[in-house]
């Protein structure tokens, strides 16, 4: 039997059909990039801390905070003399103190009970001067103190740790406005943390 004769149109069509189907299945799939890139910004930077604004003290109960008084007064140590002590008698009794003769004051901590100890903790706190302040620092200096700087690095540290026998231990710190100091007898290297504890103790009680 004679094979069904195909219509040219029908057998064309066919064709470009065959050829659009193949080349349909060899193209790779096309894909679309989703990820788009996320541009980070640096965060502001940050407004320097505002500086501290010194306060002079006017009575040795407004030096320190409360806390530092309370853990005084367990171990039996008191205000001895200093504005707003039961005494009336000067610090030293041959002149003033470095931090009086500069317009601050000094309070005198001990035993009260016992005297003989040797016991004393002099707390000082002055406000600067510019125009005296590089007198403070010759005067300092020449004391052949160690030099070093305070923690936030705002200010200046004469320091010696002294001994238990003979030499305070002593802690200054020197600010462009304040000037504080902590006199410990006997010296040592406890009584120095105790008197640089005690002038950061001063600094906060006394700036705002």
């Amino acid at each position: 039997m004679a094979a069904p004769l195909r219509h040219p149109l029908i057998t064309a069509a066919a064709a470009v059909v065959l050829v659009i189907l193949t080349g349909c299945g060899g193209t790779s799939e096309l894909t679309l990039e989703t990820d788009i890139p996320v541009v980070e910004t640096a965060p502001p930077p940050e407004a320097p801390p505002a500086p501290l604004i010194f306060m002079p003290p006017t009575s040795c109960a407004d030096l320190l905070p409360p806390a530092f008084i309370e853990e005084f007064a367990s171990e039996g140590i008191a205000l001895l003399r200093g504005p707003g002590s039961p005494s009336a008698e000067p610090i030293y009794t041959d002149g003033q103190t470095p931090e009086e003769l500069v317009g601050g004051l000094s309070c005198l901590y001990g035993l009260p009970n016992d005297e003989d100890s040797g016991l004393s903790i002099l707390l000082s706190a002055a406000p600067i001067d510019p125009a005296i302040r590089p007198t403070v620092i010759a005067d300092l200096i020449a004391q052949n103190l160690n030099v070093g700087q305070t923690l936030d690095g705002t200010g200046l540290t004469y320091w010696i740790w002294g001994d238990d026998a003979i030499v305070s231990a002593l802690h200054n710190e020197l600010f462009q406005d304040a000037w504080y100091s902590a006199l410990v007898q006997p010296g040592g290297r406890p009584a120095y943390d105790q008197g640089a504890a005690l002038v950061a103790a001063m600094r906060s009680s006394t700036t705002q």
